[in-house]
């Protein structure tokens, strides 16, 4: 059968030291989806990590062996090579349990949408917190509140979400671990943002989304378990939380007024100053030098 390009879905992977998640989300991306048309990529940003092996059973995957300069550059160069008119940009520790694309593309035929976030779950079952108040000073205080039920298993809380968003809902943004995005769309906003290395890149592509007038939804049809593989592989514990903090600021530059700026960076000069002073954390003193406009390595 010859696919068209329209029927395409193209599935974006990033595997960078994750390579059993790699393998495991690939093998459900293939054992599951079974009634749309779709192609793997995986952008390998650990080259010393080979997943060559992979092709022996699947042969029609495709593998970019990438240096690593961040989770931005290496989608963007995913999303070059892709041949399907849909991106769908999937972390490395997800495993796919549903078969959703074609009730996902009925759903949205009629919507123009600029980014669409799927419905994530915890290995247990529990729902993951995937969507969010825009970005500012204030709102973060929020969505961090939210986060903290969503961790905490606030089942109440997590029902009543669940009840206000089990239909497909407009947001302000959505978590890249598991973002549909058209390729014209995508192509109109240049991609995700390189000066992102890792985080908020989900959160600048659809403030851009936004800015150029397209809307944000939540799709809750899917089934996705989303492992959260930076809090399990060790090697990311101090470097993305400095990341994090990196992001954060760049996030704010980009897209919030001075006030905004100016909060952001005193808030975090405090904390981290005295963080730093309980704990002597190299960590610590880089992020509160970072609030300073100062970077170490």
């Amino acid at each position: 059968m010859v696919i068209k390009k329209t029927d395409m879905v193209s599935v974006v992977i990033i595997n960078y030291k994750q390579k059993k998640y790699t393998e495991e989300c690939v093998r459900s991306v293939y054992g599951t989806f079974k009634t749309h048309p779709f192609e793997i990529i995986i952008v390998n940003n650990s080259p010393e990590e080979s997943l060559s092996y992979l092709k022996t059973e699947f042969p029609d995957l495709k593998i970019i062996e990438n240096d690593n300069k961040g989770y931005s550059e290496a989608n963007n160069k995913g999303a070059q090579i892709a041949s399907g008119d849909h991106f769908l940009f999937l972390n490395a520790d997800t495993i796919i349990k549903s078969d959703f694309l074609n009730s996902f593309m009925e759903a949205f035929k009629e919507i123009d949408f600029g980014a669409a976030g799927l419905k994530l779950k915890n290995p247990d079952g529990s729902v993951q917190l995937s969507f969010w108040k825009e970005n500012n000073f204030f709102n973060e205080i929020n969505n961090k509140s939210e986060e903290r039920k969503f961790r905490k298993k606030n089942t109440l809380y997590i029902s009543e979400k669940e009840k206000e968003y089990g239909d497909i809902k407009e947001v302000d943004w959505v978590t890249g671990a598991a973002i549909m995005i058209k390729k014209d769309t995508f192509e109109k906003v240049n991609g995700f943002d390189d000066d992102y290395f890792l985080f908020y890149e989900d959160a600048d592509i659809c403030k851009r989304l936004t800015d150029a007038g397209y809307r944000i939804y939540f799709y809750p049809g899917s089934d996705i378990i989303h492992y959260k593989g930076e809090n399990v592989n060790s090697e990311f514990q101090s470097a993305t939380y400095y990341y994090s903090k990196e992001s954060q600021l760049l996030y704010y530059e980009k897209h919030n007024d001075l006030f905004n700026n100016i909060a952001l960076r005193s808030y975090l000069f405090v904390k981290f100053f005295i963080k730093y002073l309980v704990t002597f954390k190299k960590i610590n003193l880089r992020i509160f030098l970072l609030a300073a406009g100062i970077k170490i390595k």
